[in-house]
């Protein structure tokens, strides 16, 4: 389905100009193949920093565990969300409402979380108190 814009570069004329994409479709499955590559090799480190946290014993309960944690599911559902753009990518844009939410909105809710936790965390270490 192409949309039409009415712009008219003279008086007399009315044909309507189409609307081209903006970027090729090879150009967008180039860029669909290196951010899924992207989260996908960030979602491997974050998991093997995790599995070195939990052989080497650190605690379990600190910055560094609940930082990775937020930023692995956060690369899981980017991959997951880039992923569906390889099949089809205007489903991808209309997905239910609990899938849209989880995969466009959750993450930007997980960024909040990892930067304030991060904020909370310099700010204590700043002032000098105990963490946790």
């Amino acid at each position: 389905m192409e949309a039409t814009v009415t712009v008219s570069p003279s008086p007399n004329s009315s044909s309507p100009t189409p609307l081209h994409p903006g970027v090729a479709p090879s150009v967008q499955l180039g860029f669909t193949a290196l951010y899924t590559t992207l989260y996908g090799g960030l979602f491997l480190v974050v998991y093997l920093q995790l599995w070195l946290l939990f052989v080497y014993k650190h605690k379990r309960w600190s910055y560094q565990s609940l930082f990775l944690f937020l930023c692995l599911l956060w690369a899981g559902l980017r991959t997951t969300l880039f992923s569906f753009y390889f099949h089809n990518t205007v489903e991808a844009n209309h997905l239910p409402a609990a899938a849209f939410w989880l995969l466009y909105c959750f993450p930007v809710c997980l960024q909040f979380f990892t930067f304030s936790l991060i904020n909370l965390y310099f700010t204590l270490v700043s002032l000098g108190r105990g963490i946790f």
